[in-house]
């Protein structure tokens, strides 16, 4: 891009402070929006397969009519015992998932609360913190609290921080909360609670005990996961299907996809902003050209080229979308950070979003500038003057 048509552009811009700071706003609200809504959008479907995401067993083991783990169909626990003679498995062990009623102890209100038994001495799973609670948990009607859970439980982390305990009701059951760790919350809890399957059976008497959620299979250190996988489901028939852990995070987000409207609802959000900018862009460009059209007639009366012009209005478009997008960047952070607190769910910046929607608003202010210049290609000197 030449310098002189560079300059020429910036000078335009900047000759009326006004309007280049209402164009730049409109870069600066579109950026913003398509950021943040996106960055909701990726932070909801992240949040909501984190458990998933958490599991660090090599294979699962699910039930055929299993579409979630949220609301998981079981299979029997003896499916297990089949696989740990299999050449490559080196350990097996199961996960049960409910929905539990939390009682409040300070107002007495109840609340859903997401449940996991899990074995803590192997839970494979990453659960950061839970090593120190692996022994005591054992014990009965011992649990540990998700210390990113929403604050309708009560101050829990307060009252563990000062007594080293908490006793609470879960489903009518005095539970002991013996500490917290922090996993995270999702679009499917405000909470989870986190014990051995010993007391997770206690909590769901009417529940079969041989019957389990989530199959967790542990190889054997360079075994070959898909050949073992061959081999495993012809053991289970159609009682449970062998999944890879990223299978069964493909199927989490199919299933979010499918039920929760998330893509639609945050990207036509994104889309809402891109239309934004695009219309505040054209808009200032149309009325550039039209209001220097006479010098535009001028310099082509000069021998100016209708491309070097057609630079001039591109220059200006790619001004407006970095003026318009690093203050729009920031904000968003900004915006992620209020939403985290607020909504206590992870939100943050990526690189890939960062680059693609930079690319976005490039994208849109040369749109403007394609439909504004329109004007400028038919300008006729002898028409102007």
């Amino acid at each position: 891009m030449p310098l002189s048509s560079f300059l020429l552009a910036w000078a335009q811009l900047t000759h009326q402070r006004v309007k280049l700071v209402v164009a730049t706003a409109g870069v600066v609200v579109a950026v913003m929006l398509m950021l943040v809504q996106l960055g909701i959008r990726e932070g909801a479907m992240d949040n909501s397969v984190a458990i998933a995401r958490r599991i660090t067993a090599d294979l699962v083991l699910v039930s055929p009519r299993t579409k979630t783990i949220f609301a998981s169909a079981t299979f029997p626990r003896s499916l297990l015992y089949r696989l740990g003679a299999i050449s490559g498995v080196r350990s097996t062990g199961e996960m049960y998932m409910a929905q539990g009623r939390f009682r409040n102890p300070w107002d007495k209100l109840e609340f859903p609360v997401s449940i996991y038994g899990i074995d803590p001495r192997e839970p494979m799973m990453d659960l950061p913190g839970l090593d120190p609670y692996a022994a005591e948990l054992q014990q009965q009607d011992r649990i540990l609290f998700d210390g990113l859970s929403r604050k309708n439980y009560g101050p829990v982390l307060g009252f563990l921080q000062r007594e080293g305990h908490l006793d609470v009701e879960i489903n009518l059951r005095k539970m002991r909360i013996i500490g917290a760790i922090n996993v995270g919350i999702s679009i499917n809890t405000d909470g989870n609670l986190y014990m051995a399957p010993a007391n997770f059976l206690r909590l769901f008497p009417d529940r079969r005990p041989g019957s389990v959620d989530v199959g967790l299979i542990r190889l054997q250190s360079g075994a070959d996961i898909e050949q073992v996988r061959r081999a495993l489901q012809p053991l289970v028939n159609n009682e449970a299907r062998v999944l890879t852990k990223e299978e069964l995070v493909a199927m989490e987000i199919a299933f979010i996809r499918e039920n929760a409207p998330i893509d639609f609802i945050f990207g036509m959000g994104a889309a809402v902003g891109f239309f934004v900018g695009f219309v505040v862009v054209y808009q200032i460009l149309y009325t550039e050209v039209t209001n220097h059209l006479p010098q535009y007639a001028t310099l082509k009366a000069m021998g100016f080229s209708d491309r070097y012009l057609l630079k001039v209005v591109f220059s200006q478009a790619m001004l407006l979308s970095v003026l318009g997008y690093f203050p729009g960047f920031f904000m968003a952070i900004g915006l992620y950070r209020v939403a985290t607190k607020a909504i206590q769910m992870q939100f943050y910046m990526t690189a890939e979003r960062a680059l693609l929607v930079f690319a976005l608003t490039i994208l849109m202010c040369c749109m403007s500038a394609a439909m504004a210049i329109r004007r400028l290609r038919t300008a006729d000197p002898a028409e102007v003057f």
